[in-house]
């Protein structure tokens, strides 16, 4: 007889798909329906707040560079909402909590450079 197993995540693949899919909340919505009940997905995202005035600065700025070249196009190839590389935390959590189906968001540590924050089911 076989048991039958929770199915897991190859984080190598995961970490690229989640790459392409900035901002979409389908790959929201993907992942919760991957994990288990009680599951939690960490997500590090680069540093943002809500206000774009307050990214001006010499870490912001690469952010806005890279995501100008990278993440905008991809969104929008993909018909996304091109969130780039500045979306603070209050669209990541429309994204996740109000749009992907997790119950909550929050902010589980940060350093000048990434938010680390924890989605739970």
């Amino acid at each position: 007889m076989t048991t039958p197993t929770t199915p897991t995540i190859d984080e190598s693949k995961l970490n690229e798909f989640m790459g392409r899919a900035v901002g979409d909340i389908g790959a929201a919505r993907h992942i919760r329906q991957a994990l288990a009940k009680d599951g939690t997905w960490m997500l590090v995202e680069p540093y943002a707040t809500d206000r774009a005035e307050d990214n001006h600065n010499p870490v912001g700025r690469v952010f806005y560079g890279a995501s100008t070249v990278f993440c905008v196009p991809c969104s929008l190839a993909g018909h996304g909402p091109a969130l780039g590389a500045q979306a603070g935390e209050a669209r990541l959590r429309q994204i996740v909590v109000d749009e992907g189906g997790f119950s909550s968001l929050r902010r589980a540590t940060e350093t000048p450079f990434n938010l680390v924050l924890e989605a739970r089911l």
